[in-house]
Parts: C-alpha cells; sequence; structure tokens
C-alpha cells in the first residue's frame, strides 16, 4: 500500500480527470444495475407457471351452429365426440383460456355482508375441465359429473360449487390455505362452496396483480363462441388438431374463430416482456462495451500523459509489478469511489421507479454482485494500458514529453 498516497497526490493534481471516472462509473453503475434487475423481472413473469400442460394444451374457439333449444344437446355431442378422437388425453368447453385476454373476473369474499375480499379470474366447463387444463389438484376433490350445469351465460349466477387455485385460498386464509375446503365462498355474492384447491391456474390477463387467482366452476354456457380445450396425449398434438377441426366442420354453419396451441398463447402473451428483456439485454451489453472502452480510453490516455514519471520510476528501480500494480491500484480507488456514488443513485432510483411504476426495489444483492462486476470492469479496461507502459524501458520513457 506504499504507493496510495502517491496516488491520492496525483488524483489531487489532476481533480477533473479523476470526477470525470468517478461520475462515468457511477453512471454505468446506476444504469447497469437498474437495467439488470428490470431485464431479469421480466424474464422471471415470463417464466411463471401457468398451471397448464403447455406441452399438450390446445383450444379451438368456434360456434354452436343449431338453435338455442338444441344447444346444449349439441354442446353435449361435441364433448363426446371430441372426447373419444384417437390420441385426446382429455376434451372439455371453457368460458375462457389463461392469457388470451379474454375472459372473466369475479369478485370474492368469505362473508355475505362484505362487497368482496379480492378479484378472481373466472373459468366455466366441464367437469372435466381440471384434466383438459392439465392443472393439478392439490387439496380436495375434482367435479362430479352430476353436479354439472348447463346455462346459457353466466354460469356463476347458477354455480353451488367452485375449485379455487391455491393462491386465491391463501390470499383469504393464508397459512391456513387448505381450511378452505368445505368453506362457502361468495362469488359476486352467490355462495359457493369450495371443493377442491388447484396449484396454478393463471387468468386470463397475464399482466393483472392477480393473475394467479382463479375459480371454476362446473357450469358450461353455450352463448356466442364457445372454447374447446383439448388436452393431446404427448407427440400427438398435431394429429389431434386435424382430427378436432375435420370433426367439428362436418357440421354446417360451423365457424372456426381461433385454433391455437397454448405455447403460441402464452408466447403471444408475453410477447412484450420478451422484447423488452431482449431490449434491455441489448442495452446492458452495449452499455458494458461502451463503459470498458471508455474506461480504457481514459486510462489509456492518463498513462501515456505520465511516461516520463513512469520512465524514472523504472530508472529509479520500480519493477515493471510495481508499475502495473501502481495503475490498477489507481483504477481501483477510483472505481470504488463511482461505486459509492452508483450504489446511492441506484437505490434513490429504484424507489422513484417503485413509487411512479409500481416496479420492485432492486435488492442488495444486485447492488453487491453490481460492484464485483463493476470493480472486474475497470481492472480489465486498464489492465493492457498499464502492462504496456511497464514494458517501456526508462531511457525511453524519460525521454518521450
Amino acid at each position: 500500500m506504499k504507493d496510495l498516497l502517491p496516488i491520492l497526490k496525483s488524483l489531487k493534481s489532476n481533480y477533473a480527470a479523476a470526477l470525470l471516472f468517478i461520475l462515468q462509473v457511477a453512471i454505468t453503475f446506476t444504469i447497469l444495475v437498474n437495467a439488470i434487475f428490470l431485464a431479469f423481472e421480466k424474464r422471471e413473469v415470463i417464466a411463471r407457471a401457468s398451471g397448464l400442460d403447455e406441452q399438450n394444451v390446445f383450444y379451438v374457439a368456434t360456434n354452436l351452429p343449431v338453435e338455442d333449444a338444441e344447444k346444449e344437446a349439441k354442446l353435449e355431442q361435441d364433448l363426446l365426440k371430441l372426447n373419444a378422437i384417437n390420441g385426446v388425453e382429455s376434451a372439455s368447453v371453457s368460458t375462457g383460456i389463461p392469457l388470451t385476454g379474454w375472459g372473466r373476473l369475479v369478485e370474492v369474499a368469505i362473508n355475505p355482508d362484505t362487497k368482496y375480499d379480492t378479484f378472481s379470474g373466472y373459468y366455466g366447463g366441464d367437469a372435466r375441465l381440471i384434466d383438459s387444463f392439465g392443472v393439478s389438484l392439490i387439496a380436495g376433490r375434482n367435479f362430479l359429473k352430476e353436479e354439472e350445469l348447463t346455462t346459457r351465460v353466466d354460469g356463476y349466477k347458477v354455480a353451488s360449487e367452485a375449485i379455487v387455485t391455491k393462491a386465491l385460498a391463501e390470499s383469504l386464509f393464508d397459512q391456513n390455505w387448505t381450511d378452505i375446503v368445505g368453506k362457502t365462498l361468495y362469488i359476486n355474492n352467490k355462495p359457493q362452496r369450495v371443493v377442491g384447491v388447484v396449484q396454478t391456474l393463471q387468468s386470463a390477463w397475464p399482466s393483472w396483480v392477480v393473475v394467479e387467482h382463479g375459480v371454476i366452476s362446473a357450469v358450461k354456457e353455450t352463448d356466442g363462441i364457445v372454447n374447446f380445450v383439448i388436452r393431446a396425449k404427448p407427440g400427438r398434438q398435431a394429429s389431434v388438431t386435424n382430427q378436432t377441426l375435420s370433426y367439428l366442420m362436418e357440421t354446417y354453419g360451423r365457424k372456426i374463430d381461433q385454433v391455437e396451441t397454448f405455447i403460441d398463447v402464452k408466447a403471444r402473451a408475453y410477447s412484450a416482456e420478451n422484447a423488452a428483456s431482449k431490449t434491455l439485454f441489448g442495452v446492458i451489453f452495449g452499455l458494458l462495451l461502451v463503459t470498458t472502452l471508455g474506461i480504457y480510453g481514459q486510462s489509456r490516455y492518463g498513462i501515456v500523459k505520465r511516461f516520463k514519471l513512469i520512465g524514472l520510476r523504472r530508472a529509479m528501480g520500480a519493477s515493471k509489478g510495481e508499475i502495473v500494480r501502481y495503475f490498477m491500484l489507481e483504477n481501483m480507488i477510483l472505481t470504488c469511489f463511482g461505486i459509492m456514488f452508483g450504489v446511492i443513485a441506484a437505490i434513490v432510483l429504484s424507489v422513484t421507479f417503485s413509487n411512479v411504476f409500481e416496479l420492485g426495489i432492486v435488492p442488495m444483492s444486485y447492488m453487491v454482485y453490481g460492484s464485483l462486476c463493476t470493480l472486474f470492469l475497470g481492472q480489465a479496461a486498464v489492465l493492457y494500458p498499464a502492462f504496456r507502459a511497464a514494458q517501456l524501458p526508462p531511457a525511453v520513457a524519460t525521454r518521450i514529453v
């Protein structure tokens, strides 16, 4: 540490360059840490489990091209035929599809005199809907076939039993979420007894704050467009899709509004987040590159200006290693000052983003790893100029003005 005092004196005599270096590191650190946090936060959103058997589930949105009085019978016939297709694990009808942006929400309350305790996505279908989605039942039981009902619209108004997601149960009963089985919830003020809990089932809106709140009822709806949810056996999805469309189009007046695998649904739902995360990673890479070049250029310029001083030190017996160590220590000191100011700025920026845009606050672990990354970046950028300066013979260095 004998070089510490000379370094501080040198920085004092050239404080403008030192302040510029510190400012560059501070700005880089502030942007870097927040950009990395936002990028990984986007990736975490994309990676969230939907709860479905994503690789094997697809849906077909279509109509029931018969008179209103015949729609219930036609729906039952379609479900029987679809379940009989070779390669189908389970086929159901549903009022909505997760993450498509098209669905329903309901108000959920524990007590009848409370307007609501929370909100939830809603799915109505037949007793096989859980199997067709491929979600995991973790408490209670599935619907019984005799519990199925059929109505034209608003199935939650006539449902008497419900299955809820674990996230919804935890929001209402906290750690005792399993106690919800057998309890009566008030779904839009209509009492429904909870018979089971599923692990995860996301709602129709991926950016919704309660996207993992879900209520399922065994009530089929026949009005307008119906969604047939079909879960194929592994490796059979393409074949099952073709057979499904072939059967459906046998009915005169049938219109296919949408056919989509859940893989495509999820990719479309999170396309904005995916694009944003890629953009942020591009910004991070560009920022690291520009910063590295900036530190390299500034370090090289500062070293070139001191070639004569380097020559004098070499003539007085300083080794090449000592010259390299001197400039790397100088860089470390400046970088540490920059990191210190950068941490403060990063915290302020993170809190501002949290208050204004309702984003999460950057954890301290990001500050720690960001500090180590920035230190390594600075040391890597100064290493080559310092090594080149140490290679100059004393006689040549002292002649350079």
